[in-house]
């Protein structure tokens, strides 16, 4: 569950590059040059950008939430698990992982609920399984994030 997923990630850093140098980009579409320069700074962002595994502390924190996602997760509980103050962790989390904690969570139970709806449970089952309330509040948190309700993941 670690992995690539829980640092920034190469396509985050490229992605990044591209954002913060418009020009570079364009440039790129219409000349070779200014391609191979594009690329030679897409690799800089992406060795600058490079991130080391996560900290010991924030690693446990993460298999927590983790296995606990179906109950309630709380940043005391977190806090308690890292050994660290309240600062300290939210300082860790963001630099280890590129999301503040409760901005993680929120993106960890809407995975959960896709691999329950992909693996065919119902969107109620799914909400409960990712610790959503019920599945009107998976809805209105999908749609907010996706611009699609989860019953569009049924469909496809």
């Amino acid at each position: 569950m670690l992995g690539k997923q829980t640092c920034r990630s190469p396509a985050r850093s490229a992605g990044t590059f591209v954002r913060r140098h418009p020009d570079n980009y364009r440039a790129a579409k219409r000349d070779d040059a200014s391609l191979v320069e594009l690329g030679r700074g897409l690799l800089a962002a992406l060795a600058a950008g490079r991130a080391q595994e996560p900290d010991a502390r924030i690693r446990r924190v993460i298999a927590w939430a983790a296995d606990q996602l179906d109950g309630r997760v709380s940043l005391d509980d977190a806090i308690a698990i890292a050994g660290i103050s309240a600062s300290r962790l939210r300082h860790l989390f963001v630099e280890q992982t590129g999301l503040p904690f409760k901005t993680y969570l929120l993106w960890l139970r809407l995975t959960r609920a896709v691999e329950r709806i992909a693996a065919g449970v119902s969107i109620t089952e799914a909400a409960h399984d990712a610790g959503f309330s019920d599945s009107a509040h998976l809805s209105r948190t999908f749609r907010r994030m996706f611009g699609v309700a989860p019953a569009a993941l049924k469909m496809s």
